[in-house]
């Protein structure tokens, strides 16, 4: 038994560590995790999951880790669901946007929400509490009308009531005290579309002004611009753009908005895309763009990291591109 303890130790401790790993990147906020500093019921749950499933295989139990195991997948899928309802949600709502000046800033922000890694982190680790508890029970050639025991019924009847537990209040909570408080990742990908459509007062509807105007033309630069279609873990094969911004004047930047327009084969515009790659919120606990741009600074992406240009249609010609910054705010003195 001492190979099935393993795997179910080892799906324990990635059910935890996957608590910690990024499940989705949105503007503002940056990279989300689902234990968001314990605030949310579902990584709880999967963590009491977790130290069950260890405790279970570390008392020689291993055929009963399947239930902690199947408990956590529940709430996986669950969890997963809800957040890409809540993506397609936002996506749609665009569309009530078609009118109005700041649509475009809108809808850059939803277009750079990702799914991140810790999917498969979180996966891997549920997965393997269940292979532990199938192999164990083959080990044991265990009958499959073995009546389990008590505790074997203690464990299952945790398992499913956090399971349950959690989902009956996240549906509860969605239908009777709004949507906005269930699921880490949809708190997330909410607070991110709101944010984008309050603060575009400050946006390029009317373009820059003329001292705005001036220092973009005298002092900003973008370089090293790279098109192409990127690889992403859980999107699959996607158009996306990277670029790097200088800003060689003597004004602090608190926001830059970069426009990339994608063109056809015959150099004719077919789609653009907004990014805000500086945005400078008060409270925001971002990493990724919530620094200002200071004189002779250059903000680039982190590695393996691009803007996603999931709209782009299929007529666009790989690398055409070209991209210019149309709104700045400067840094309050």
């Amino acid at each position: 038994m001492t190979t099935t303890r393993n795997f179910a130790l080892a799906g324990a401790a990635l059910l935890i560590v996957g608590l910690f790993c990024p499940i989705v990147t949105v503007p503002i906020l940056g990279n989300v995790n689902l234990f968001n500093d314990g605030t949310s019921l579902t990584a709880l749950a999967l963590l009491a999951l977790a130290v069950v499933g260890g405790a279970v295989a570390l008392n020689g139990r291993e055929r009963d880790t399947f239930w902690p195991g199947v408990a956590a997948s529940v709430l996986l899928v669950y969890h997963f669901a809800v957040l890409q309802y809540r993506l397609s949600q936002m996506r749609n709502s665009m569309d009530q946007l078609k009118d109005n000046p700041f649509a475009g800033i809108a809808k850059a922000a939803v277009g750079t929400i990702q799914l991140q890694w810790g999917w498969l982190v979180l996966a891997a680790g549920a997965g393997l509490l269940i292979y532990a508890a199938v192999q164990a029970r083959k080990e044991a050639s265990e009958p499959a009308t073995n009546a389990p025991d008590s505790a074997s019924r203690t464990i299952s009847s945790v398992s499913a009531l956090l399971a349950v537990a959690v989902i009956g209040w996240t549906l509860y909570v969605d239908n009777f005290k709004g949507a906005g408080n269930s699921a880490v990742a949809g708190d997330a990908t909410s607070a991110s579309a709101e944010t984008g459509a309050s603060d575009m007062s400050g946006s390029t509807a009317s373009g820059p002004s003329p001292e705005e105007g001036a220092y973009i033309r005298d002092n900003l630069r973008v370089y090293d611009l790279k098109a192409k279609y990127y690889d992403s873990i859980l999107d699959g094969r996607i158009p996306g753009v990277d670029f790097k911004l200088k800003n060689s004047g003597d004004r602090t930047l608190d926001r830059v908005t970069v426009k990339v327009v994608f063109q056809d084969a015959l150099g004719k515009a077919i789609a653009e895309e907004e990014y805000n790659p500086v945005w400078v919120i008060e409270n925001s606990y971002s990493s990724d763009n919530n620094t200002p741009l200071r004189p002779n600074y250059i903000w680039q992406n982190e590695k393996d990291k691009f803007y996603s240009a999931k709209s782009v249609p299929s007529e666009w010609a790989t690398g055409k591109v070209t991209a210019t910054i149309t709104h700045i705010e400067f840094a309050s003195k």
